[in-house]
């Protein structure tokens, strides 16, 4: 019996191993599973490097918000080593300006020891109308980013805020590629994933309904078929 391909999560800005719950039973049968921390770098680059020592020769990368951006930065630097490649909330490099203005206030908020406040206040702007007001999801939401910790996330945050540009090689990305956005994303609107679409040639957009920022944790189901279809076409 051959052996599973790898595949590699990326998680977002705050998040940990948790974002990914939704997926795991469906997509087991199918990957060998590896979880990468990008916690303790300072910047993209540091956390693209640390993937690549922590992954096996061959994989493939599936990489969240933040994570799509060290996803892309491991496209630059190791594009032979990717079999496969999933982008989920993902821009062609770096933040929208709005969000970047966000975040800048964020380490702010953060730096005055207004943590909890600020993942309170932030909650309802990265998932759609109905999920606001789910007390489960909001659970799930700041106890993972409290276990990952604001020493960590301001970390997260500036390497974020020093993306200056897109990536530059997007059109030379040869792997199977999907990309994965919410349709109510404000964040990282619908036209972001379309341009991005748009710029890695042969990649399938998949714009989710009922979904923002966070796909994985609003719409799991969907996210994992669209997943599974990509992990073994």
């Amino acid at each position: 019996m051959p052996s599973l391909m790898p595949l590699v999560f990326i998680s977002g800005l705050l998040c940990n191993q948790t974002l990914w719950n939704g997926q795991v039973a469906g997509l087991s049968p199918f990957v060998d599973m590896v979880f990468a921390d990008i916690t303790k770098q300072e910047s993209i680059a540091e956390m693209a490097a640390a993937v690549l020592k922590q992954a096996p020769a061959y994989f493939s990368l599936a990489g969240f918000s933040l994570g799509s951006q060290v996803a892309l930065e491991i496209m630059s630097t190791c594009p032979e080593r990717v079999e496969r490649l999933a982008l989920l909330s993902a821009t062609h490099g770096g933040v929208l300006p709005p969000v970047a203005n966000s975040i800048q206030q964020a380490i702010e908020t953060i730096e005055q020891g207004g943590f909890h406040s600020y993942l309170e206040a932030i909650y309802p702007t990265y998932v759609s109308a109905p999920h606001a007001v789910d007390p489960g999801l909001k659970r799930c939401f700041i106890e993972m980013a409290q276990a990952v910790g604001e020493e960590a996330g301001l970390r997260q945050m500036r390497a974020l805020l020093a993306i200056k540009c897109p990536f530059s090689n997007l059109d030379q990305i040869r792997c199977p590629t999907i990309i994965i956005g919410g349709r109510d994303d404000h964040r990282t609107t619908p036209a972001a994933h379309e341009m991005l679409a748009q710029e890695i040639p042969g990649s399938e957009l998949v714009l989710v309904e009922g979904a923002a920022h966070f796909t994985p944790l609003e719409t799991p189901d969907i996210v994992t078929k669209a997943m599974r279809r990509w992990a073994t076409h």
